[in-house]
């Protein structure tokens, strides 16, 4: 494997090749104070706004959402990264990303944040003309005006590109004609503008739209009555012969596919940061409950069945929070080095994102599942009362659901990933093969003792990552090997080796973020960091152990099956760790602390 130290990834999935150096990364403490600020204005808002009006947002009270979102707009907050030409604030793709985070505490008000900020807004500043951004933009930003992203339809949600929507030139060619009807339309029901696609006439591909509410031949069914966030407006939209302005195509004729794919890249990693926020407040109830609940004589957080669990929430926000923003960064370092060589800004960061494609969905499905892990540990923890709509639990549980579902599902997620990385390999741009035939060599090979201890406390985590890659690619070589262009047609096979990829890069952040703070701040061994990263790693390491055999089992037999399982176990030792312990003590320092706080240091 390649052992040079990269001061960024330039590419995305190169963290599958190259070893990457602490120093590199960026982490929820590198942080300056103006974005802490907005941390501060954003968490205050929440306090003042929607905190204590959860349950009318809940009840969709008539025009609750449209003035949050107002007051939003007020803030700054709709415009985190629009330039300030247009009203935004022009700050960087990891600040919206910081915001997203906070903003994940609330629910139903995340969703309809989330929809009108970035894949409502996103596309009209990335794609649209200097007239159309002027126009809008402001608009958007300032919350005057709602948004909301018009894809989905009944036979198309995960096969975006079979629309069914059509848009045909009327006889004065002055307006489309737009006829057709989309679902589940987040913002749907409070929207002033649709970023609607459809196909021009028989064209194969989709053009997108920017749709003013006011054009009419719009209507809509009743809100839909969703298992969670039932605050936020979904529903049917129905276009017919909504007339739209010829100067109202977004980007190009049959441009439509490419837009959405971008956008959900957007919406994919921002979901990954904006689950944050509801995990931290998970754990913070949890931890003031269980401190309040006593039972035999004790509170239960001092047992040991619940300490497991908080630090198992622990770990794995943690490890959610390290990869997020570790993503974010890298695009907006590539956002900096294309602007260099000519770019605008706009087209930098469509470019960035479409690079770190890769990364994007693995902080959509890690995210998402986290999520649900989360808030399914809180009802547990909560007990009798996490079944009740008194408790914070219940909410919180319905409304991590749909994490897994929008965005593009897990499962589509996990298979899409694997599909870039093997077409980018194909293709020059990740030199996986190689890499995969130095590990299939070293297998044939007698073990080194040198193990690469370089005397850090870290050394041998180091030593981990680096043969979790080696398993990793010695899976997911042999499978592009024996399956060949077929590979796409093998859905099981793409879910085992994303489960090691997701996993590994889950991992390598947790380490590489571990060890930036310990060397910031002179901490020890005894650092609560320390033992998430040993907690995580340790659990990473089944976890690949598990998908690679799995996925061996399915199509290698025989002695070569033998040889790799063996192989596939010495990629995936690690020494033995007493994880009771180290549970525990993780557990209790952040239970002593009282809150899993973003900034603060442990």
């Amino acid at each position: 494997m390649d052992k040079e130290v990269l001061k960024k990834s330039l590419i995305g999935g190169e963290f599958l090749i190259n070893d990457i150096d602490s120093d590199s990364i960026f982490t929820i403490d590198d942080f300056n104070e103006e974005q802490r600020m907005m941390v501060e204005a954003c968490e205050d808002f929440i306090k003042r706004d929607v905190d204590p009006v959860r349950d009318k947002v809940d009840d969709l009270e008539d025009g609750l959402m449209v003035s949050l979102l107002e007051k939003a707009g007020e803030l700054g907050l709709l415009g985190i990264c629009v330039p300030s030409q247009y009203g935004g604030l022009d700050m960087s793709f990891n600040t919206s990303m910081l915001i997203a985070d906070i903003v994940g505490s609330t629910g139903s008000f995340s969703t309809a944040y989330g929809a009108h900020t970035a894949i409502a807004t996103l596309p009209i500043l990335y794609y649209g003309t200097e007239d159309q951004k002027s126009k809008y933009l402001p608009k958007l930003v300032s919350g005057e005006w709602k948004g909301a992203y018009c894809l989905s339809e009944p036979d198309s949600g995960s096969d975006a590109n079979a629309a069914k929507t059509r848009a045909k030139l009327s006889s004065d060619k002055k307006h489309y004609l737009i006829n057709g009807q989309k679902m589940w339309i987040t913002n749907g029901g409070i929207s002033d503008l649709y970023i609607v696609f459809a196909k021009i006439d028989d064209d194969k591909n989709l053009s997108a739209f920017i749709v003013e509410k006011s054009f009419g031949g719009i209507t809509m069914n009743d809100e839909e009555k969703k298992l969670g966030i039932k605050g936020s407006s979904t529903r049917q939209i129905f276009f017919n012969d909504c007339k739209v302005p010829i100067d109202n195509l977004l980007s190009e004729r049959e441009n439509g596919f490419k837009i959405a794919l971008n956008v959900l890249n957007i919406g994919r990693i921002k979901l990954g940061a904006g689950v944050l926020g509801g995990c931290r407040g998970i754990i913070d109830h949890v931890i003031t409950y269980s401190n309040e609940r006593v039972q035999f004589g004790h509170p239960i957080s001092s047992f040991g069945a619940i300490k497991n669990k908080i630090a198992q929430m622990i770990c794995k926000t943690y490890a959610c929070e390290a990869l997020s923003y570790r993503a974010g960064q890298d695009i907006d370092n590539k956002v900096l080095e294309l602007m260099d060589n000519g770019l605008s800004k706009s087209k930098a960061e469509v470019n960035a994102l479409d690079q770190f494609a890769i990364e994007c969905a693995i902080a959509k499905v890690f995210g998402s599942e986290i999520l649900d892990y989360v808030v399914d540990e809180g009802v547990q923890i909560y007990g009798g009362m996490g079944f009740s709509e008194e408790a914070p639990m219940a909410r919180a549980y319905r409304d991590a659901r749909i994490s897994r579902i929008y965005e593009g599902t897990s499962e589509i997620n996990r298979m899409l990933l694997v599909g870039m990385i093997l077409k980018r390999a194909a293709k020059g741009e990740l030199d996986i093969t190689s890499s995969a035939l130095s590990v299939s060599e070293e297998l044939l090979s007698v073990p080194t003792l040198d193990n690469g201890d370089d005397g850090s406390i870290f050394s041998e985590y180091h030593q981990v990552i680096k043969n979790l890659k080696k398993a990793t690619l010695m899976v997911l070589g042999k499978a592009a090997l024996h399956f060949k262009d077929k590979i796409s047609d093998e859905q099981e096979i793409l879910m085992n080796i994303a489960d090691m990829i997701i996993n590994l890069y889950a991992a390598e952040s947790v380490l590489l973020r571990s060890e930036k703070i310990i060397k910031k701040y002179n901490k020890d061994e005894n650092s609560i960091y320390f033992d998430i990263t040993k907690s995580f790693l340790y659990d990473t390491c089944v976890i690949v152990s598990n998908s690679g055999k799995e996925c061996l089992n399915n199509f290698v037999s025989s002695d070569e099956l033998n040889m790799m399982i063996i192989g596939l176990r010495r990629f995936t030792k690690i020494n033995p760790i007493n994880i009771k312990d180290t549970r525990r003590r993780i557990a209790d320092k952040v239970i002593s602390a009282g809150e899993y706080n973003i900034f603060n240091i442990l």
